[in-house]
């Protein structure tokens, strides 16, 4: 697949036993339906931070975070619309088709960094229910 905000590719990899789809350019990362959830409500959440930590990360672009794509999961049906965190300062980009959500490099390290998974995993099961 390719990269909703850059031209890279997008390549399998697993986050904590989910399996995820990582830009090799920007390591912005596609979840497909409630794996973003999956992974925020795991208890291991601290060995995903170890994980995360061994390779290299991305960095939040604020450029790169105002940019519109189409959903890499249902091939351009539906753009992605950002659901803003304002707590922390990052959009979710999310498919109004498939629920898919996107992640731009080094957003879900902000995530976990301030200690929300709580806030963020209460979130997401108030809107996908």
């Amino acid at each position: 697949m390719k990269c909703v905000k850059c031209d890279g590719v997008l390549a399998r990899m697993t986050l904590d036993g989910v399996e995820v789809d990582e830009c090799q350019k920007c390591h912005g990362i596609w979840f497909d339906f409630g794996e973003l959830k999956e992974i925020l409500e795991k208890e291991e959440a601290r060995r995903l931070q170890a994980k995360l930590k061994a390779k290299p990360k991305g960095k939040a672009d604020p450029a790169l975070d105002a940019k519109k794509g189409p959903c890499p999961r249902c091939g351009g049906k539906g753009n992605l619309i950002s659901v803003k965190d304002v707590d922390h300062g990052i959009h979710i980009d999310t498919c109004k088709i498939c629920y898919g959500q996107w992640l731009d490099g080094g957003e879900l390290e902000i995530l976990r960094e301030k200690g929300i998974f709580d806030t963020v995993a209460g979130f997401f099961r108030r809107v996908i229910g």
